[in-house]
């Protein structure tokens, strides 16, 4: 008698651990499923500034506006669409860790980038790019 006592403790706090990440990680998607507006970028350029070229600063501002053009449709089924300007440019699928830190997106071409989630509500999505200096910082409103 003495045994089962911890075993089912132990059982119902595995199950509950179980329960709350799997309800984290659905109001996450449930947050997330919709298009959204890319409206800001952040950490583009180098942090030391003076050693771009012009030629670099004019391809930061082009890149920059680029990606202000930038829309990400998710859907339900984990399934997402890219597109720049109304073109879709990437699209496949997608998976929330179950922590809900990352956003991991797997292309139909097998490419594969992943993204910390610094922000999600209704009216915000803020997402961190791994890159090897600072993360570019994608801000996207609601469409």
């Amino acid at each position: 008698m003495f045994l089962k006592l911890p075993c089912n403790y132990f059982a119902f706090f595995l199950l509950f651990f179980v329960l709350l990440l799997t309800s984290c990680q659905n109001k996450t998607k449930a947050l997330l499923v919709k298009k959204w507006d890319c409206v800001q970028v952040e950490n583009l350029a180098p942090v030391n500034k003076n050693f771009l070229s012009k030629e670099d600063s004019l391809v930061t501002a082009k890149l920059e506006t680029a990606l202000q053009q930038l829309s990400w449709q998710f859907n339900d089924d984990n399934s997402y669409q890219c597109s720049t300007a109304g073109i879709v440019t990437a699209q496949g699928t997608y998976t929330i860790t179950d922590d809900s830190q990352f956003l991991i997106l797997t292309s139909t071409k097998g490419n594969s980038n992943s993204y910390t989630i610094k922000s999600l509500t209704k009216q915000e999505l803020v997402l961190n790019g791994q890159t090897t200096n600072l993360p570019v910082v994608l801000h996207f409103k609601p469409h």
